[in-house]
This record gives C-alpha cells, sequence and structure tokens, in this order.
C-alpha cells in the first residue's frame, strides 16, 4: 500500500514538475511588448500589426504585445501618469517602444538658441524621453524610440535627424519612419500610406513601423515579403478611451479574414528599408 502510494505521489510530482517545465518554455519563448503613444500607434493597431509581421517572418521568439496610448498624448503626459508607471516597473515587458506625438521632436532643432518657453517645452520633452527609457531599461526591457513622419522634405530630414539624435541620448536606437515613407509615397503613391483623415498612418505605414521594430530585433534575420490578412479588428477608438489596452482586447473583434496589404507591397516596402534614405 505505501509503495503504491510512493509510486503515485512521484508520478504527480512528475507531472508537476513537466507542466512547470512546459510552462518554462513556452514564457521562454514568447516576449512581452508594450507600445507607448498616441494616436500614431494606435491607429491600425500598431501592436497587432507587429504581431502578425513577426509571424510572417517565422521568427522564434513569438511576441505578445500591448500598448498604453492616449490621442494627442505626449510622452511627457504619459510619463507622470502612476498606471504607465507601474507597468513599466513591474519587469514583466522585454521590449518597450515608446514614440512622441508627430514632429513634436522637431524642436531640438526649431529651438537651438531660443530661450523662454520652447527651450523649457523642449527641455521637459526631452527629460521625459530619457526618463522612461531609463525606468524600461532598469526594469530589463530592451528599449526603441520610434520615429513619426513629416510630408515636406526639409522637416522630414530635420525629424529622422532630431529622432536619431534624442535617440542616442535615451540609449535607444531610433527605428526611422519619415524619409523612407516619403520616399515609398513617391515611388507606390497608390499604397494606403495614410488612414482617412490623411493624416493619421495608413496600414502602408504601420506595416512600415511594424518591420522596423522587427528589424530591430533580429538584425541578422533578412525580412521577407508577406501578405498581411487578418481577421481581426484594427483598433482605431472602438475601445473607448481606456488607455492600457492588452493582446486580448485588441484581438478580441475577429470576422472574415481580408487582406490588407498584398506580398508585392510589404516587398516594396522592404526593399526600400534595406535602402539608405537619400
Amino acid at each position: 500500500m505505501r509503495t503504491s502510494w510512493r509510486k503515485a505521489c512521484i508520478a504527480l510530482l512528475t507531472l508537476l514538475l513537466a507542466s512547470t517545465a512546459m510552462a518554462s518554455v513556452k514564457d521562454a519563448k514568447e516576449q512581452r511588448v508594450l507600445f507607448v503613444g498616441n494616436s500614431l500607434t494606435y491607429v491600425n493597431s500598431l501592436p497587432v500589426i507587429f504581431e502578425l509581421t513577426a509571424q510572417a517572418q517565422d521568427g522564434s521568439p513569438r511576441y505578445r504585445a500591448d500598448m498604453y496610448v492616449r490621442g494627442g498624448a505626449r510622452l511627457s503626459e504619459l510619463a507622470q501618469e502612476p498606471r504607465l508607471n507601474e507597468l513599466l516597473d513591474s519587469g514583466v515587458y522585454r521590449i518597450v517602444v515608446l514614440q512622441e506625438r508627430g514632429g513634436d521632436v522637431l524642436c531640438l532643432r526649431e529651438t537651438s538658441g531660443a530661450v523662454g518657453d520652447a527651450h523649457e517645452t523642449c527641455d521637459h520633452m526631452t527629460a521625459a524621453h530619457l526618463k522612461l527609457a531609463r525606468q524600461a531599461r532598469e526594469h530589463g526591457a530592451q528599449v526603441f524610440y520610434m520615429g513619426t513622419y513629416q510630408s515636406v522634405s526639409r522637416f522630414s530630414q530635420m525629424l529622422v535627424s532630431a529622432e536619431a539624435e534624442l535617440g542616442h541620448e535615451m540609449g535607444a536606437p531610433a527605428l526611422e519612419i519619415s524619409e523612407t515613407m516619403r520616399n515609398l509615397q513617391q515611388k507606390h503613391a497608390n499604397f494606403p500610406w495614410l488612414y482617412a483623415d490623411n493624416s493619421h498612418p495608413g496600414i502602408a505605414t504601420t506595416a512600415l513601423m511594424a518591420l522596423r521594430v522587427y528589424q530591430a530585433l533580429q538584425p541578422s534575420e533578412p525580412l521577407k515579403p508577406y501578405a498581411l490578412c487578418t481577421g481581426i479588428e484594427l483598433y482605431t477608438n472602438h475601445l473607448g478611451d481606456r488607455t492600457f489596452v492588452t493582446h486580448d482586447d485588441l484581438t478580441a473583434n475577429v470576422g472574415p479574414m481580408h487582406c490588407l496589404l498584398s506580398e508585392a507591397q510589404t516587398g516594396a516596402i522592404i526593399d526600400a528599408m534595406s535602402t539608405p534614405a537619400d
């Protein structure tokens, strides 16, 4: 009787250890990602497009992405919010992608030599960027600084330069968007670069952002073209005024499968990414 009981206990312990080991392997293969930003981040659901892009590349590990966003919010405003600070301090996220409002970083160029309120605002913005990047890194995250875009050549070049400078200060690689997008728009004007409001990112621009993140995470892995297809309802503002939106929230509404970009379109974006901006 005692022998049977001992065998049963050993079998149960073995099963528990095996389950724990399997869970550990799963966790090790799945990395949590947090996107932090504003409507440039949530229109067309950048976290979802990033996950779909990673899956299409057959990459390992897998990624599970959430976002902390609010329309029109500066990073300096989000940096003061307790909920975001809790998320960054949790150590859950291995990757954090920060994105400022479109064009705000141009203040680094426009206020050189400036005094007063303009200079103070730019200093405040810079300090918030540095603070968020440092905080995320201190809790084990790899940090990236997602670029924004400008349509005018001069301002686009200034923006890319300012973002690269600030990313360097942050210790977070700047993921260039503006010049690549602008050059692509000239070659492929029919791609959906902008949303219906002609301001926010269209799905082609969101795919460019997603590809930049994946490229930064897997720099030795050549990007391959893919058809971007999903049945997930992409987030714009249908989740109301939530600021923290999880992977489960983002992928909850699923309908018929449809393709957002063709393999040829993502191929054109990938080709442009490998070509230095003019």
